[in-house]
């Protein structure tokens, strides 16, 4: 029998990525509950970088509820607020109801993976419209400002 070692070595690596992106689900769900911590800190922070399919899933479970420590209005709101050039500081007291509403309605975003996805690849503004509800308050309120 003559096999090239580089087409064994080519075919390893096909099955070696068939049974990785297979499992990549389970592997995300096993990083979250056996390292709550590590994975918390790891989704607050855009700047780490995560291999592509690992962070799709991540994305993905996000926004199908899995949100294990990710509050996306601390989070991800201050991220979107600052595309549009808009802070915390700019809402006034008399305002609070609505930075909360706003805060509410983020913590139950049904595109939090996307957002959180988008935010860690410096998505602009005509991005974020695209997807986020509050979009069009923060544009507002950035005009204002």
């Amino acid at each position: 029998m003559n096999i090239r070692i580089d087409c064994l070595v080519a075919g390893m690596q096909r099955v070696s990525d068939f049974f990785y992106k297979s499992s990549l689900s389970k592997v995300v769900l096993d990083i979250q509950e056996g390292s709550a911590e590590t994975y918390r800190k790891m989704i607050q922070d855009a700047d780490f970088k995560l291999e592509v399919d690992f962070e799709r899933e991540v994305a993905r479970q996000l926004s199908s509820g899995g949100r294990w420590g990710l509050i996306p209005a601390e989070t991800l709101m201050p991220v979107m607020m600052s595309r549009f050039g808009v802070s915390r500081n700019d809402f006034s007291n008399t305002e609070s109801s609505q930075l909360e509403a706003l805060e509410e309605a983020c913590n139950n975003c049904p595109v939090v993976g996307v957002c959180w996805k988008s935010m860690r690849s410096g998505a602009s503004v005509a991005e974020a419209r695209n997807f986020c509800p509050s979009a069009k308050f923060f544009e507002r309120l950035g005009k204002v400002v």
